[in-house]
Order: C-alpha cells, then structure tokens, then sequence
C-alpha cells in the first residue's frame, strides 16, 4: 500500500495519524511487548499462487499453474519469488470500481516487504483435513490438547492482561492457560466496555444513566464481588470471580477505547470479510499499544476454491496481502513496529493441478503448504529469505532439506522435510518460551532448525 493510500484510508476510518515517537512516549505500556499476531487464511490457499511459484504448463492434466508465466529471474523482490499474477475487475468480479482499491498485487506486496519477510515453501502439514489443517499450523500438531501458539505465548508473557490473547476466529484452544477474549465485532466490543452509552459507535451518544447513578451501580458491583471474592476458599471460584471484576471495569479497558478511531474502516459491501479483517486490526492495535494485548488471532476466509480458483483464489490473496499491509503501516503509524512478530498460514495447499478443465474449476486440498514470518520483535526475524521448495513435477512434494544450513539436501543425504512441530518449535525459541514450564507441558515431536527464524 502506498503511504497516500493508508493515510486515505486512515483518514475513512477517523484514525489520526502520530509520528511513532511520539506515540511512544505518550502512553505507558503494561506489556510493551513484543506482540504476536497470526493470521489465518481459513480455508486452504494456493501457495503458487502467492509465494511458492511455478512454470506455466500447457498441460492441463499435470499442470502447477496455467494463470501466469513466471520467469525466475524478473518475478521476484530481493531473494523471493512470487507468482506475477495481475488482474482487473472483471478477473475478481467485483461490481463497485472503489472495492480494487483493497486489493493489493502480488508484485506490489513483495517489492515492499521482501527485507522483512521469510517465506517457508515445501511445509509437509500430514493432513488435508480442515480442522486438523489450522490446528497443525497454530499448534505445531494435528491432534487436539495443544494450545495453541498464540495462547501459549500470551500465557507466559501476560497472563494477567486484561485481553492477553484476541480471538478473531482460526485456532484459539488456551487448554485452560488463561481466558480468550473471542472478538467477532468491534462493535460489540465497544457496547459491551461503554455500557452507559445508548449508542457506544456514536461519540456523541446519549447514556442510559447519570454519571454519579453510574458510578453508584459500579461502586455497589465493586462491593458485591468484593464480598463474594471473600469468602471464597476455592481457587477456581476465586479466578472466576476476578476475570468477572475485570470483565465489568470498564476502567481496564478504558485505554483500548480511546485508542480505537472513532469511526472504524467503512469499505464497499462486496468486500465486508476484509473490513472485519481491518476493524480487527484497529482493535488488535489499539491494544497492543495500550499495552493489555500480547498476541492477537486474525483470519480471512473464502481460501477453500475447489471451484472459481482463478476468481476466488487471485481475489482472497490480494485481499489478503492488504490486510497484512494495513496492519503493517498502522503498526508503523503507531509506534509499535519494531515489537511487532506477524505470522500468516493456512489449513494446507491446493492442488496439485485442477480439478477439471474448465475455466470454473479448482483445485482440491493438498498438504502442502507455506507459510511467512515477518517481523523485529524479540530477536527480529531474519528477513529476504526463502526455506524449502516443492518439486516442479506434477505431484508438487515438498523438498527435503539441512536442519542447520537449511539448504535443499537429499533425504539420502540426511535431507529432512519441514513440519509445523518444527517450525513451532522454532518460534517457541525465538520468543524465549521454549524452556518455560508450559512449553514443557505440551511438547512437540521436532526436528530442531537452529537458525529457521532468526537466520543466525
């Protein structure tokens, strides 16, 4: 995204924009960081069709790609290459003009990103299956009883945070770690912390009470919990009693609010998925820079395309790739940057080929994948980089590769396939949480890639 374009959009949303200095030192963090946010594209997307490209093949019958003709010296930013695909209204459907402005280029997302980003090609997900697909990516394992990473993380660096992990859909399971904040509406967020307002999206809205009737009912809630809280021997109870504390005082969530734009990211009704994406966004942001959020679940759906792939799937990427942008130039306009660790997946790969000759037709589940970190919190992730590849014929099976050069390497040679419990197992170390107590509590069977994310 251009920086005119985020300040035009910025300007839509009621956003005001901050030098991030300033930002900064204006507000005093509880959790200054870093923030984990991980973002799902529900449904299974196409890698060659974003990050994991392949020669055209007239062939239908086995081929990888029959949209776009790759060259790998030109198509790529940096050391990445990507799937040139263009596209014009017609291609993704679209009846309002204004809806392109929200679709952001292959070409366009790479060029500006590649210094940062990591792109992890040839990921064996050992499952086609939905439900095992997003719990392997943000579990690091197919079976349920694991956390997932973005709990796992909030359980250890913030637990007492009032919103240490948001939910906005994909993989939220905490095995009891700590409370998820499930958020499908920012909107309903804001009724639920302004309860007084008649109108909480509306500045000027009226209120059902008087202030000082207000801060009686709050004072009587207080006293009442209070006592409760106080005869209450069992642990359980207790926690249960304090998270509904927490839950009413609005007080807690107070910063969150008056960080949120007054007027959320409004976009043309064709498009609503990806302005439920932004509005989460906004939110995520605001409560990482009010410092009572460590990492946050985002997702976009619309990925599964066994039929339309050439529409549905060209048009959700691009979708796709904005949202990352807007989070990335928000997070910038905010001041937070610099803590912020962004990690994008999907359930598994589509293909390999279509399903069908025709222009309407798809591609099936493949479990292949990819997936790409970017990001400077922690350590920083080491970016321009691209680990692992899937063959060029037409099965499409991820390369094997050297746990410690991360070069492709035979499996006769000791080559080994890249797995989500490795690439968990990687982030657990990147963040400082692989030797924590709870990581120990839920382990995972890895291949240890010492310099996956950090690159050193």
């Amino acid at each position: 995204m251009h920086r005119r374009n985020f300040l035009k959009l910025a300007a839509l949303s009621g956003v005001s924009v901050f030098s991030p200095v300033a930002v900064r030192r204006a507000k005093a963090a509880t959790y200054p960081g870093p923030f984990y946010v991980m973002i799902s594209a529900r449904g299974g997307w196409d890698p060659t069709y974003l990050c994991d490209p392949k020669p055209y093949n007239e062939d239908i019958a086995v081929t990888l790609n029959k949209r776009y003709n790759f060259d790998p010296m030109a198509d790529k930013a940096g050391n990445i290459a990507y799937a040139p695909i263009s596209f014009t209204q017609a291609d993704v459907g679209y009846n309002d003009a204004s809806s392109m402005d929200y679709l952001m280029p292959n070409q366009a997302f790479f060029n500006k990103h590649f210094a940062e980003l990591l792109v992890l090609n040839g990921i064996n997900m050992e499952t086609n299956n939905h439900f095992r697909g997003v719990t392997t990516m943000w579990s690091g394992r197919g079976e349920e009883g694991l956390p997932s990473a973005a709990a796992l993380l909030a359980a250890i660096k913030g637990p007492s945070l009032p919103l240490a992990f948001v939910s906005s859909g994909g993989y939220d399971a905490t095995q009891a770690l700590l409370p998820v904040t499930r958020l499908t509406s920012v909107a309903s967020f804001r009724k639920l912390a302004e309860a007084n307002k008649i109108d909480p999206n509306n500045p000027d809205s009226a209120t059902y009470h008087m202030p000082g009737t207000m801060d009686r009912i709050r004072l009587a809630q207080d006293a009442r919990l209070q006592s409760l809280i106080s005869q209450s021997n069992l642990p359980t109870v207790s926690g249960s009693q304090n998270a509904l504390y927490l839950a009413r005082n609005g007080e807690s969530l107070q910063p969150i609010i008056d960080l949120l734009p007054e007027t959320l990211v409004d976009l043309p009704g064709e498009i609503s998925d990806l302005e439920r994406m932004l509005q989460q966004i906004q939110f995520a942001v605001a409560a990482f820079e009010a410092g009572l959020a460590v990492s946050v679940n985002l997702e976009l759906g619309g990925f599964d395309t066994h039929g339309n792939h050439e529409r549905n799937q060209v048009r959700q990427l691009a979708k796709l790739l904005f949202g990352i942008d807007f989070l990335y130039e928000l997070a910038n306009e905010k001041g937070i940057l610099g803590e912020l660790v962004i990690m994008v997946g999907s359930d598994f790969g589509r293909g390999p080929g279509y399903n069908g000759a025709a222009a309407a037709n798809g591609k099936d589940h493949l479990p292949v994948t990819s997936a790409m970190f970017m990001g400077m919190g922690g350590p920083g992730i080491e970016g321009n980089r691209v680990v692992g590849a899937t063959s060029l014929d037409k099965k499409q099976l991820p390369q094997t590769i050297d746990a410690n050069t991360l070069g492709l390497l035979p499996e006769e040679d000791g080559g080994v396939q890249l797995k989500m419990a490795d690439i968990h197992t990687a982030l657990r170390r990147f963040a400082g949480v692989h030797n924590h107590e709870y990581s120990e509590q839920f382990p995972l069977l890895a291949t240890e890639f010492p310099t996956l994310l950090t690159g050193a």
